[in-house]
């Protein structure tokens, strides 16, 4: 059978949670990417209210040229998912009820010590048009319709739910009839500027960048350089290129999470890890234990915020506070030292600095951070000064620390 190349989507996100700004929508820009890797192309996002006004007029208008479209949204329990009724009128069905998807539900709900209430109940009535997308982390089931050549795919507005179903059913499914006609790989950096690794790239691989096209993606959890080109080699050519030039400030290639390359390197070496954390209160450590596997390597971590925590159980002397304050390189120091001698792990690290929004000085400005960590006989500190708000400082400057960490044991 020939396979055609270039497919086709529209995605349409249904909730008036989304139009009303409460929720953000992460469902399309999930869905575009990992369709795109397998060769289905996504020409538009379109968001609606839960009504039949709107879903019956965008479906009216739908572009020819598309190959499926993608539904998300208003298939819960409740008066204001109205998304199953209105799409199976549309396409000329009825809701049914199903005992099977009854039998679904009530094994969902038992390994849960739950009943389904009478508005679960309902989420067994399913179309008699449609094709049924098992949900294995949720109680709506999702649908496939099929109309003139075209394949609608609705499915849950949750986002677990929704990957789910892509991953198990939608996208092994679409894979066999597609293929990527153009080629995306990328390079995940931490602690270094976006204009620096731009000018360095531009600098170095000016001939390069005229067959690849390069974009550049900041965010808190660091730099994300994505590379597209029809030609295969020149793409993986360009990216390893890339990752020479900017080194160890590269931790992956493939979009894993700084956290997860962290405990996973410290698994590999066999590290015990722990933290000693002030004003990043303890999202150090729950950054890694995030991580699937992270009980191998940490066994205990402090958020010693005040002075006296910082006395009382690391043993940091009041002197080093009272001369250096509690931002300070002398600080952390002595909070490391501390660390090491209450758990004797193999890696320690600590982070003591100003949240903010308050707190600042002209000598210690808000997100100013110090972060320190020991690996066996050896000790770095860091300064750095980050401020983009409370929330984000705090965030910043646990990455730092792991990215810190993650630097150290690689040497």
């Amino acid at each position: 059978m020939e396979i055609l190349k270039q497919k086709t989507a529209l995605i349409i996100n249904i909730g008036d949670e989304l139009l009303a700004g409460h929720t953000l929508n992460t469902n399309a820009c999930w869905m575009s990417s990992e369709l795109r890797k397998i060769g289905v192309y996504v020409t538009k996002h379109l968001v609606i209210a839960d009504e039949e006004e709107a879903i019956v007029s965008v479906l009216d208008q739908l572009d020819n040229s598309v190959n499926y479209i993608f539904i998300t949204g208003g298939l819960g329990p409740t008066d204001d998912d109205k998304t199953k009724a209105i799409i199976t009128e549309y396409f000329g069905g009825e809701l049914v009820f199903s005992e099977e998807v009854f039998a679904d539900l009530i094994l969902f709900f038992k390994k849960r010590s739950k009943i389904p209430s009478e508005s679960n109940r309902e989420q067994a009535f399913i179309p008699n048009n449609a094709e049924r997308i098992m949900n294995y982390k949720g109680t709506a089931s999702g649908m496939i319709f099929s109309k003139d050549n075209k394949k609608y795919y609705v499915m849950p507005g949750i986002p677990y739910e929704m990957k789910s179903m892509m991953k198990e059913s939608i996208l092994p499914a679409l894979a066999k009839n597609a293929s990527p006609t153009e080629f995306c790989y990328e390079v995940n950096v931490f602690g270094l500027p976006e204009s620096y690794i731009a000018d360095q790239i531009k600098k170095n691989f000016p001939k390069e960048l005229t067959q690849v096209k390069i974009a550049y993606y900041p965010s808190l959890e660091g730099i994300t350089i994505r590379l597209n080109s029809c030609v295969e080699e020149n793409t993986k050519d360009l990216q390893l290129k890339i990752s020479h030039l900017l080194g160890k400030a590269v931790f992956s290639h493939s979009g894993e999470s700084l956290e997860s390359i962290f405990v996973n390197l410290c698994i590999a070496k066999k590290l015990t890890v722990s933290c000693a954390e002030s004003c990043t209160g303890g999202r150090m450590a729950d950054m890694i234990t995030s991580v699937p596997g992270s009980s191998q390597i940490l066994n205990e971590s402090y958020i010693t915020y005040s002075n006296e925590a910082k006395q009382r159980l690391l043993g940091v002397p009041e002197s080093i506070l009272q001369a250096y304050g509690a931002v300070s390189e002398e600080t952390v120091t002595a909070m490391l030292k501390g660390l090491f001698n209450k758990t004797n792990a193999d890696l320690c690290i600590a982070a003591s600095g100003i949240a903010g929004p308050g707190g600042g000085t002209v000598d210690k400005p808000v997100g100013l951070v110090y972060i320190g960590v020991k690996y066996y006989h050896k000790i770095i500190i860091q300064k750095i000064v980050y401020d983009r708000g409370r929330k984000n400082n705090k965030e910043y400057a646990a990455r730092a620390a792991l990215n810190i960490a993650r630097l150290l044991i690689s040497e």
